[in-house]
């Protein structure tokens, strides 16, 4: 089966670690395309091989109209998937005083924070039609391998994958949700001494929160508001949602939470993954 993976995003987001890891995965890549060119060199190109990314950014904004590119390229394959790399705007800052690199905007701005906001308003569009988002705020580049290989490889193609992902609110809400989920409001095992070491994955711990009075029809009510939001994004087009849910720390409450709710979708006969991002920190 032809893969096409258009692959973007924010400068110092990782486009280019990103691009290197889709090429340990099969795929040929192409970097920094100008976008009025993307539909011609796909059609040349995907003939011949079975997996394709072509990387474009805001480089190549002044040579085309992106929007359209894209657009174009998917109406001839529609297998095609649009990756968006995003992060955070003060890890974005600290990378670039880190590698000491101009941020490609620098000439049409006074500063790096002047010059992130500027590519982040001229990418908004390009942002809003992605069909992946991966924030790389907190990713190192195994993270990125595995997260790139469990979205770009998702099985099922006439399916619909539910993406499930754990967090605490104390390291930040992940970018790429489509929707969040606060679990604080239940009792927090962290507080009870020996569960505190534990995760939401432990049987100790999935035994204390099953007691809980709510926990339950919690789990019932996010499905239920998911499905009527899936009802609708697939007449839309789309084939895909990330869901997360956090809790504090990101160990307990928010972990057992992912856990059902993966389990429930893929009971429900949906295609699911689920991450556990703050895990080893909460």
């Amino acid at each position: 089966m032809k893969e096409l993976v258009i692959l973007t995003g924010y400068s110092g987001a990782g486009k280019s670690t990103a691009a290197g890891l889709l090429e340990d995965l099969g795929f040929f890549c192409i970097d920094n395309l100008p976008p009025e060119v993307v539909y011609q060199v796909a059609s040349i190109v995907i003939p011949s091989v079975e997996k394709l990314a072509i990387v474009i950014d805001v480089r190549g904004f002044m040579f085309g109209n992106v929007i359209k590119a894209i657009r174009d390229v998917k109406d001839r394959y529609p297998f095609t998937k649009i990756v968006f790399l995003t992060t955070k705007k003060e890890i974005l800052i600290q990378r670039f005083a880190h590698t000491r690199r101009s941020h490609p905007l620098s000439k049409q701005a006074t500063s790096i924070s002047e010059a992130i906001d500027l590519e982040i308003e001229m990418m908004k569009d390009v942002f809003d039609v992605a069909d992946i988002v991966i924030d790389t705020s907190q990713l190192n580049p195994h993270q990125l391998r595995e997260k790139l290989t469990m979205l770009i490889e998702s099985k099922q193609p006439t399916g619909f994958t539910v993406h499930v992902i754990s967090f605490g609110f104390k390291y930040g809400i992940p970018l790429d949700a489509d929707f969040v989920f606060d679990a604080r409001f239940f009792p927090n095992p962290f507080y009870i001494q020996e569960l505190r070491s534990k995760d939401g994955r432990d049987e100790e711990v999935k035994e204390f929160l099953r007691n809980i009075d709510g926990v339950k029809e919690y789990v019932e009510k996010i499905k239920n508001i998911l499905e009527f939001a899936i009802s609708r994004y697939r007449t839309e087009g789309r084939k895909e949602i990330t869901v997360a849910i956090g809790c504090t720390g990101g160990r307990h409450r928010s972990v057992y939470f992912a856990e059902e709710l993966s389990k429930a979708f893929e009971n429900a006969g949906y295609e699911t993954t689920v991450e556990h991002r703050d895990v080893a920190l909460g």
